[in-house]
């Protein structure tokens, strides 16, 4: 097996990490090691040293290795620093509390949306959303806000890439998406009704650009059920939406 340019001890770790990542109920050694390209020695070793620190777990009775404790630790770590988005916090809390419904924050990451924040709402039937998920970005509303503000060239690249359809009412369309982005871009904010979870819809608007591209823009979303919330009920919360995500900039600015 050919190691790929620059491999190196940190590099074959990580890979080992985010192949775990991907499977939340384990992995023996060998399949770990297929999915980190790494000879089943050398991801025995690694596994090792990482179990040692934590990073990962093993379960001696089904052999099966798992992410562990610490990078939980380090993911409450990055929620809490600068660099994820800590300040948008406290206005999704109000937004949340305002509105009945929870509020989302999410960045574009690759063909995906990455959830970044969330904030709890007061609805007796409450939407779950983990940080650390992915969706499909042409199934959410926040991926659809991102990406209407994207250059043409990277535009054409996800409209041109596989685009999955979580449930029957997913538009896949690469014309029909653009048809739709371009109404985001003139309006400033997106919606979907069960693109990406049947019973679920939801609107999102993105952060205001205020410190230059430092950072990967960030989109705010509400969700609602469909059995709860109608389309009238959710856009009249657009105004609550978009100026929370205008006091997001000033503060991540």
């Amino acid at each position: 097996m050919t190691a790929p340019p620059g491999d190196d001890m940190l590099g074959r770790g990580l890979r080992l990490l985010t192949v775990l990542a991907d499977h939340p109920s384990g992995m023996g050694v060998s399949a770990a090691a297929r999915g980190a390209g790494l000879p089943v020695s050398s991801a025995h070793r690694l596994l090792g040293r990482l179990a040692a620190e934590r990073f990962v777990a093993y379960d001696e009775d089904t052999r099966r290795y798992s992410l562990g404790v610490r990078v939980l630790e380090f993911s409450r770590g990055f929620q809490r620093s600068p660099a994820g988005y800590s300040a948008a916090a406290a206005p999704m809390r109000r937004l949340a509390a305002r509105t009945g419904l929870p509020a989302i924050a999410g960045i574009l990451d690759g063909s995906e949306v990455l959830l970044v924040l969330s904030a709890e709402g007061t609805q007796h039937l409450q939407l779950r959303s983990a940080e650390g998920t992915r969706n499909p970005w042409h199934a959410t509303s926040m991926g659809q806000a991102l990406a209407s503000l994207l250059p043409e060239e990277e535009l054409a690249a996800l409209l041109g890439a596989g685009l999955p359809s979580p449930t029957k009412h997913t538009v896949t369309d690469p014309e029909a998406l653009r048809e739709r982005l371009a109404l985001v871009r003139e309006r400033g904010w997106a919606e979907v009704d069960e693109e990406n979870e049947v019973g679920v819809r939801s609107i999102a608007t993105v952060v205001p650009d205020l410190n230059g591209g430092l950072r990967p823009r960030l989109a705010v979303s509400l969700g609602a059920t469909v059995v709860l919330t109608t389309w009238d009920e959710l856009h009249g919360h657009v105004p609550a939406l978009r100026a929370c995500a205008e006091e997001i900039a000033s503060l991540l600015g």
